[in-house]
C-alpha cells in the first residue's frame, strides 16, 4: 500500500473514531451497554471507562450534551462498574432531567434500550414516564448508598450537592447519627461538645448531653476540687447532678470557710449557698466569729456591727452588755464626780432612744423602758429592758401597736409584773394619739394591752388587788387646753371608772396608801386625794404661782409635793388626812420643774427633774431641810426620764442622752 493510500486510511479512521466520541448513541451502544452486559470485572470496568471517557468528550465540546449527561449517570450508576460513583451518577442525570429535554428518535431508541436493561418493564414506556422513573430510580439507588454506608463524609456530600433533596431531612439525621455514634466511640466531653455544638437539632442532643453531663461530672468529682464542682455547675446548669454538686460543692465550701475561720470566708459562703442545708450552721458560725471578733476589737463599731446583726439571744446580750459598758464609760467621763454604783448607756442599733422610766423588781433587778423604732424608717414603740442589780442586760423585748409608742411610767407589782404606760397610735410631732397601758407577766408574757380614755398617760400606781390608777389628761383640740383626767382599770385592764375634772391641766404625778387604798394627786396649782372609788377625800388649790407636778410618800406616811414656783421650786409636805405640815423653797432655777420623787429609807426625799439640759436632784429630810444637791450634765445636755429606789439609800436613774442621736443612759448612785 503506497503512502497515500495509507495516510487517506489512517485519516478516515480518526475521522471515524472522532465521530463516533461525538455521538453518544454510538458510546452507549459501542461501549456502555457493552459494559453493562459484560460477566468479567475486567471487561465491565474497560468498557464503562471508554464510555465515561467518550462522555466526558462529548461533555467538552457540548456542556450541555442531554445524551451525555445521562450516559455519564449511566455509567456511575452501574453497581458493579469500579468506579461507579451515585452520586454523580444522579448529578448528571438531574443536570439533563431538570431541563425537561426534547429526545429526537435515536436518542429515544437508545434510552429505550437502557431504560429496559434495567428494568424490563420500561420497554416502550413513554420517554417522559421513563425519565420520572429513572430520576426516582438513581435517587433511591443513591440514598440507600449513603444509608449502607454510615459514612459521614457520604452524608455531607450528599447535603452539599443535593441541598433540594426530598431525602435532605432523613440523610442529615443520618449524618448526625454517625456522628453521635463517633462521639459516642471518643467518649469524651469535648466530642460530645463538638457534637452538640454542629448538631443541635439532632434527635440524639438530649442523650448526647445526659451522656457528655455524666462524663463531665466523673470528670468533676474525679479532680474532686472546689473549682471544678464550680465549674461544673456553671458549664452544664440543666445536669440532673446539679443539685447533688450543689450539695457537694456546699459541704465542700462550708468545710473551706470553716477551716479558714475568718468573716469574709463564711460571709462568701452565705452569699454563694444561700439554699445551702449547711446555711444554719454557717450563720451560726459567722455569729461566732462575729461575737469573738467584736469582744476582740473593743469598739462601739464592732458591737453595733453585732448587735444590728443579731438583736437577740445570749451572745446579743454579751455583746450588749461590753457595748453599754463603753457607752457609760464614756458619759461618766462627762459627769461630775460621784459615788456611782454603776453608769450604763443603752443604744438600739444606732436609733434614737428616748423617754420613758424606771422601776425595781423586787429581788432588785430593774427594769427600763424608753421609746426607740424596731428598724430604720419605722415608727417608735416601748423598748422594755430588764437589768440586773449591776446594770448588766438580762433581757430586753420591743412592743408596741401600729402608730409611734411614747412611754412614760414603768411599775412593778407585788407579783413581779411589769406595768408600763404612755400613749400609742401617735404620730410624733403631729398626731396626739391615746392614752395607753399594757402588763407583762413576771416571765414577760403579755397580759394585757389597754388602750385608755384620755390623751395620755403621764404616771400610774398599781394598788395590793392589782387595780390600776392611771394619771395624765385629756386634750380639747379646738381650745388646746388639757383637762386633769383619772382612770380605773381592774387586774384585767378593764376599765371600772374615769374622772375628768373642771380645773385646766394635767394630773401630773401619783403616789398611794397600800393600807387604806387612798392616792395622792398632784395636778398643777390643785393637789388632792382620792379613796378607790375615786371619790375626793380632799383637795387643795395652791396659790397660782405654785405648781405641783411630782409627789411621793415616806414611811411615816408624809406625802411630799414638789413643784415650780416663779424664783424655783418648793417642797411641801402633808399628812394623809391633808394638813400642811412644812414647805421648804428649793434651789431649782432655770427652764424645767420638779418631776419625780422617791423616799429613802431614812425618811428624806430625792426631788429630781430636767432644768436647761441638766438633771437636779435635791435631797430633803423629814422636816424640809436640804441634805444634798446634784447636778449632772453632758457635752450635748441630758433629760431626767425616771428615778427609782433601789435599796434603802440607792437611787437609780433614767435619762436621755441628747444629741443627733439620743442615747438611753442608766446609772445608780447612793445618798448618805
Amino acid at each position: 500500500m503506497n503512502s497515500k493510500k495509507l495516510n487517506i486510511l489512517i485519516l478516515f479512521l480518526l475521522i471515524s473514531m472522532l465521530g463516533m466520541a461525538q455521538n453518544p448513541k454510538r458510546i452507549f451502544n459501542n461501549s456502555l451497554f457493552k459494559g453493562m452486559e459484560a460477566r468479567v470485572q475486567a471487561d465491565i470496568d474497560s468498557e464503562l471507562d471508554k464510555a465515561k471517557e467518550n462522555f466526558e468528550k462529548v461533555l467538552a465540546k457540548e456542556p450541555e450534551s442531554r445524551m451525555a449527561n445521562i450516559g455519564l449517570a449511566a455509567v456511575y450508576s452501574v453497581d458493579k462498574y469500579s468506579g461507579k460513583d451515585y452520586f454523580k451518577a444522579f448529578a448528571y442525570f438531574q443536570k439533563a432531567y431538570d431541563t425537561k429535554p426534547q429526545f429526537s428518535d435515536d436518542d429515544n431508541e437508545v434510552l429505550n434500550e437502557w431504560f429496559t436493561k434495567q428494568d424490563k418493564r420500561r420497554k416502550n414506556q413513554p420517554i417522559s414516564r421513563n425519565m420520572d422513573w429513572q430520576y426516582l430510580h438513581l435517587e433511591d439507588k443513591l440514598i440507600k448508598f449513603v444509608r449502607e454506608e454510615n459514612n459521614a463524609d457520604h452524608a455531607r456530600r450528599f447535603l452539599k450537592e443535593f441541598p433540594d433533596s426530598k431525602y435532605k431531612t432523613n440523610v442529615s439525621h443520618i449524618l448526625s447519627y454517625i456522628k453521635f455514634r463517633e462521639a459516642e466511640k471518643q467518649n469524651t466531653v469535648d466530642a460530645f461538645n463538638q457534637f452538640l455544638n454542629d448538631y443541635p437539632e439532632s434527635a440524639q442532643v438530649n442523650i448526647a448531653t445526659k451522656l457528655r453531663n455524666n462524663l463531665a461530672y466523673q470528670n468533676a468529682i474525679r479532680k474532686g476540687t472546689l473549682q471544678d464542682l464550680r465549674d461544673f455547675v456553671t458549664h452544664y446548669p440543666e445536669a440532673q447532678q446539679v443539685n447533688e454538686m450543689k450539695k457537694r460543692m456546699a459541704d465542700m465550701a462550708f468545710k473551706e470557710a470553716a477551716a479558714t475561720k475568718t468573716l469574709e470566708a463564711i460571709d462568701h459562703y452565705i452569699a454563694d449557698f444561700p439554699n445551702s442545708p449547711k446555711i444554719a450552721a454557717a450563720k451560726l458560725l459567722k455569729k461566732q466569729l462575729l461575737f469573738e471578733w467584736a469582744k476582740s476589737v473593743k469598739s462601739l463599731e464592732a458591737y453595733n456591727r453585732f448587735v444590728s446583726l443579731y438583736p437577740e439571744g445570749e451572745q446579743y446580750i454579751d455583746i450588749f452588755n461590753l457595748k453599754a459598758s463603753i457607752l457609760g464609760n464614756e458619759m461618766l467621763a462627762d459627769l461630775p464626780e460621784e459615788h456611782y454604783q454603776f453608769v450604763k448607756g443603752f443604744d438600739n442599733q444606732e436609733f434614737n432612744d428616748f423617754g420613758g422610766g424606771i422601776a425595781t423588781r423586787p429581788n432588785g433587778e430593774l427594769v427600763v423602758v424608753s421609746a426607740t423604732p424596731k428598724a430604720e424608717g419605722e415608727m417608735y414603740d416601748s423598748w422594755i429592758l430588764g437589768l440586773d442589780a449591776n446594770g448588766e442586760m438580762l433581757w430586753n423585748k420591743i412592743l408596741g401597736n401600729r402608730f409611734d409608742d411614747l412611754v412614760n411610767k414603768v411599775s412593778i407589782n407585788a407579783q413581779n409584773e411589769i406595768y408600763v404606760a404612755g400613749i400609742t397610735n401617735a404620730i410624733v410631732d403631729s398626731v396626739d394619739g391615746m392614752a395607753w397601758i399594757y402588763k407583762l407577766a413576771a416571765n414577760g408574757q403579755n397580759s394585757f394591752n389597754q388602750k385608755v380614755s384620755m390623751t395620755e398617760a403621764l404616771d400610774f400606781v398599781v394598788y395590793p388587788d392589782n387595780q390600776i390608777l392611771i394619771a395624765g389628761y385629756a386634750k380639747n383640740t379646738e381650745e388646746s387646753l388639757f383637762t386633769p383626767a383619772l382612770v380605773k382599770l381592774n387586774a384585767n385592764g378593764k376599765k371600772l371608772w374615769s374622772r375628768k375634772y373642771t380645773n385646766k391641766g394635767k394630773v401630773y404625778a401619783l403616789t398611794s396608801d397600800t393600807a387604806s387604798n387612798t392616792a395622792f394627786a398632784a395636778a398643777g396649782n390643785w393637789i388632792f386625794a382620792i379613796d378607790e372609788a375615786g371619790y375626793l377625800q380632799w383637795d387643795i388649790l395652791l396659790p397660782e404661782n405654785q405648781q405641783a407636778t411630782a409627789v411621793d410618800m415616806n414611811a411615816k406616811k408624809q406625802i411630799l409635793f414638789a413643784g415650780s414656783t416663779p424664783d424655783g421650786a418648793f417642797a411641801a409636805a402633808y399628812d394623809t388626812n391633808g394638813k400642811k405640815l412644812w414647805e421648804s423653797p428649793l434651789n431649782l432655777t432655770g427652764d424645767g420643774m420638779p418631776e419625780h420623787i422617791v423616799a429613802l429609807a431614812d425618811n428624806t426625799f430625792v426631788i429630781a427633774g430636767t432644768y436647761n439640759n441638766k438633771i437636779k436632784l435635791v435631797q430633803i429630810d423629814d422636816a424640809g431641810s436640804v441634805k444634798s444637791e446634784k447636778e449632772f450634765n453632758l457635752p450635748h445636755g441630758v433629760k431626767l426620764n425616771d428615778i427609782t429606789l433601789t435599796d434603802g439609800s440607792s437611787v437609780a436613774i433614767s435619762a436621755t442622752r441628747l444629741g443627733d442621736k439620743a442615747d438611753l443612759i442608766v446609772f445608780k448612785l447612793g445618798f448618805k
